[in-house]
């Protein structure tokens, strides 16, 4: 490729159509060739994210290609992060800082302007120190209601000519009149190489006059038919995560609207425990929960007003007066307390919201940001005292029970209620460590989380390789 970086671009037909984890084993691929790889998303749109070392916040899809890529991940792998908060609005992450939050006219006219400085300057950092850039595109590139702010898809590959492959759907229906739509209203298809076929279930062999045809229409070449692979890492945004979660589990979640950070329960899949979402009062008593999660929220103020307008509140007070486990994750946490004050105005604007009062804790919203990674473990009653990395992401300090939930690098964290059934934390990831994930399922679980991400992305990258004519790509990058 001369002395252009080795970038190569992996866009799709639509969301949801495979890009993350066809990045993720090309990055994995690549890497096990001895290549330094990093994976890049210019802009991406999600609620899962993750705090990485320095205090900064990424993507948490680009933290697991980092991963496959046997790299330390970092800011510019994710450059600009847009977290939506509803009625057109999302927090502005721009390299892993906040920006504060912005409708779409806002935010849609950084992106046209400063966006595009932000996203070639960390394309050139991170093309000096790797020898290979995996980069995900976002949606479809033929949105072309947004080309004029599209950075996330044939912007990136344009910036030094270098070539993409698309990653279609065959799952949705419709996999070639897909394909065929998409490069005909795309920008630059002249940079699109190749083509996959993703998720199929059964033969490859019955789509090969189908094949044949769009090749002779598009003039781009499939290199392989991915099939269907069920497997268990961790998503990108909600649509991962289905509607009513990952079924045989007595661990419930409750699913609120704002709901956030949905990689929190991953370790529930990754373990074979499973969970089930609750919506209402009703999914509560057929589910027949042992224990009651409540997660992450990115509008503590309208979670807190679903909980009360579906009779939710009451049952998780019940549930926790039955003797029931009751464990709030960040924003979870702040609403099992008694009060939350927000004086500046910045989630509650100016208001005070009462609790739950499960635990005897309050929430005070101020203007920082908290984003760190931490070192955890059970503070006591819980048999192993191994420390494993968590991360929290928030606003607002909740003050640390009598009685605190976690050991941390930085202290005592979190509070338990006196009965010792109740329990808060602001870090994510708590589900990691086996004693805490015991306590809850009341099943004696003994899994190495690390070790079962890398078995599933060894799984899945062994499948793709076994699918995929890598042959063209490979020469096109030497």
């Amino acid at each position: 490729m001369e002395n252009r970086p080795r970038i190569l671009q992996v866009v799709g037909t639509s969301s949801s159509s495979g890009k993350s984890t066809i990045a993720m084993a090309l990055c994995r691929y690549f890497s096990d060739l001895g290549y330094r790889v990093s994976p890049f998303k210019s802009v991406n749109m999600s609620l899962n994210s993750v705090s990485i070392e320095g205090g900064y916040e990424i993507s948490r899809s680009q933290w697991l290609q980092a991963r496959a890529s046997r790299t330390e991940p970092e800011k510019e792998m994710n450059p600009i992060l847009l977290k939506p908060e509803g009625n057109g609005r999302s927090q502005v992450i721009v390299l892993g800082k906040s920006m504060g939050t912005m409708d779409q006219k806002s935010y849609g006219k950084f992106l046209s302007s400063d966006g595009k400085n932000v996203v070639k300057s960390s394309l050139d950092y991170l093309a000096k120190k790797f020898d290979l850039i995996v980069a995900e595109g976002a949606g479809s590139p033929a949105e072309i209601n947004i080309f004029d702010r599209d950075l996330a898809n044939m912007y990136v590959s344009e910036i030094y000519g270098t070539p993409a492959v698309l990653v279609a759907d065959i799952e949705r229906g419709g996999v070639f009149a897909s394909i065929y739509g998409t490069v005909k209203l795309m920008q630059r298809p002249d940079l699109l190489k190749w083509i996959v076929i993703n998720k199929m279930r059964g033969s490859a062999d019955l789509l090969k006059s189908g094949i044949e045809d769009i090749e002779k229409l598009t003039g781009k070449k499939v290199i392989g038919v991915m099939p269907y692979i069920p497997f268990r890492l961790p998503g990108e945004d909600s649509l991962d995560y289905g509607e009513s979660g990952s079924p045989g589990g007595r661990i419930c979640v409750i699913r609120y609207p704002k709901m956030e950070n949905y990689s929190d329960v991953d370790p529930l899949i990754a373990s074979g425990l499973g969970f089930t979402y609750i919506t209402s009062t009703e999914q509560y008593y057929s589910a027949g929960c042992r224990s009651l999660l409540l997660p992450g929220s990115k509008n503590v103020e309208s979670d807190m007003e679903f909980l009360l307008n579906t009779g939710l509140a009451d049952i998780i007070r019940q549930h926790a007066a039955a003797g029931g486990n009751v464990l709030g994750i960040c924003g979870g946490f702040q609403m099992l307390g008694n009060n939350i004050e927000d004086p500046a105005g910045i989630q509650v604007y100016g208001k005070s919201l009462t609790g739950l009062g499960l635990l005897d804790t309050g929430t005070v919203y101020g203007g920082e940001k908290t984003v760190r990674t931490v070192l955890y473990g059970p503070y006591n009653n819980l048999n192993n005292k191994a420390m494993r990395k968590g991360y929290e992401i928030h606003y607002g300090t909740v003050t640390t029970g009598s009685r605190p939930f976690l050991l941390t690098d930085h202290g005592p964290e979190g509070a338990v209620s006196e009965s010792g059934n109740v329990m808060g934390t602001n870090i994510h990831g708590v589900l990691e460590h086996n004693s805490i994930l015991s306590f809850l399922s009341g099943i004696t679980v003994e899994m190495d989380y690390e070790s079962e991400m890398e078995k599933n992305i060894d799984l899945f990258t062994k499948a793709f390789i076994e699918s995929i004519d890598l042959d063209p790509i490979k020469r096109t990058l030497s």
